[in-house]
């Protein structure tokens, strides 16, 4: 019989990542997402009451800048390709950290908008770079099991963050938001350090010519890789999730069924703690694309299965009854959300070719970019319909059944993009130089 210390003690293990390039990428993350956890809950009260905006000005601001970031993800991407991931990587950090101390002088809508937009240029295009790092620290199962340990340790920093938040919201003075403010830039300049750690990526040369010389993939390769935009919308589309969990179902919680309040936050910290422990078991296989593939088009269903059950929550009056229904509905929705994730960085790393991992992960990331920016408007009008129940509760089972439709059409889009990429692959293979 094993001794069950050393089970216990093995298990731990397998939730950390393995020392080196995994390790220090897990502590910059650590840090980074703890200074946003710390900012989030405070960016709009300080932008309100400190800065002095309108909420409808800080909306209008985000946005706009959001929508400008998406721009970025590719250009940056290819750069990474091209420099090296790491140091791009690290730029974008620093970018960040100047852009968010830039907001304790924003005074003015305009310059809300101009520093939102920098900040946000910075953040799209440092998560293409960081793909690209990852992309470079592994292969298949290695490389996606490394993904979902970095998930866990971002819901670990933003949770932490968020805790730390409220020492800021009770005092709520401009002198504790800006603490807050440059708390934050520090946390991404410290973020960057770790990546000293990550060994330099090799890269792709700019030119090539006769003789098996060192060439890099066309310019905007991506943009012509019509298998890997379909896999990029089907899996934008699944990603909803996340908007259901952030925004409809604490709507839904208050407005559509008998449970108490603080309902809505045991249910939330219920799948943050479920992701940090259960992120990279469920990751286990999807380093090859047709168990990637599968995955996404399990987590449909589960996701499907798991609104319903949440949905039903309009016919009880009963508290205790609610909160049965959403707890049983939060650990399908959680258990879809595992799959949905781990599946898709699989498919986003094992179908983009070698050399290009940086414009491929910021071609894919504006699948869920685009979902994010149609998302809220997509489940308060499906879910949050008003009538009678039967309206918002059918909004839930249709957006399931699109959300089950799409998943289920992953696996043929992914056969197609990986004889695509085996194609591409014997045609024109990619010699590389390592860089200094």
């Amino acid at each position: 019989m094993p001794d069950a210390k050393a089970v216990r003690g093995g298990r731990i293990r397998a939730l950390l990542p393995a020392p080196g390039a995994p390790r220090a990428l897990a502590l910059s993350t650590l840090v980074g997402q703890t200074g946003s956890g710390l900012f989030l809950p405070v960016s709009a009260l300080f932008f309100t009451r400190s800065v002095g905006l309108a909420p409808t000005e800080v909306g209008v601001g985000l946005a706009v800048a959001g929508l400008t970031g998406l721009a970025a993800a590719v250009p940056i991407g290819r750069i990474a390709d091209r420099f090296g991931p790491r140091g791009t990587y690290a730029v974008t950090l620093l970018g960040q950290a100047a852009a968010t101390a830039a907001f304790s002088l924003v005074h003015s809508m305009w310059a809300f908008v101009l520093v939102s937009t920098v900040a946000a240029l910075a953040q799209r295009g440092g998560n293409a770079a960081r793909g690209a790092v990852i992309g470079n620290v592994g292969t298949g199962e290695e490389r996606v099991r490394l993904r979902a340990v970095l998930k866990s340790v971002t819901n670990i920093g933003l949770s932490l963050g968020t805790a730390l938040a409220a020492l800021a919201l009770t005092a709520d003075s401009r002198s504790a938001y800006l603490a807050v403010v440059f708390v934050n830039a520090a946390s991404y300049v410290c973020a960057a350090l770790p990546l000293l750690r990550v060994p330099a990526a090799a890269v792709v040369s700019k030119e090539g010519g006769a003789g098996g010389t060192p060439s890099a993939p066309p310019r905007r390769a991506v943009l012509r890789d019509r298998p890997y935009t379909l896999v990029t919308v089907l899996c934008g589309i699944t990603s909803i999730h996340y908007d259901v969990l952030s925004l409809a179902l604490p709507l839904w919680i208050a407005g559509h069924s008998s449970a108490p309040q603080w309902s809505i936050s045991a249910v939330i910290m219920a799948n943050t703690v479920l992701v940090v422990l259960l992120q990279v078991p469920f990751s286990r296989g999807t380093g090859v694309v047709p168990t990637a593939a599968a995955a996404v088009r399990r987590s449909g269903w589960v996701l499907w299965a798991g609104w319903a059950v949440i949905a039903c929550t309009a016919f009880t009056g009963s508290a205790p009854v609610s909160v049965l229904l959403l707890v049983a509905g939060m650990v399908l929705h959680t258990a879809g959300e595992l799959w949905q994730s781990a599946g898709s960085y699989g498919l986003s790393y094992e179908l983009a070719p070698a050399g290009s991992h940086g414009e491929y992960q910021g071609f894919f990331s504006l699948g869920r970019g685009a979902t994010a920016a149609l998302a809220p408007m997509v489940v308060t009008t499906v879910c949050l319909a008003d009538g009678p129940d039967w309206r918002p509760v059918s909004g839930w089972l249709l957006l399931g059944l699109v959300v089950a439709a799409a998943s289920a059409a992953v696996p043929p889009a992914a056969r197609r993009a990986e004889r695509a990429a085996a194609a591409h692959l014997n045609s024109t293979p990619l010699p590389v130089r390592e860089t200094a």
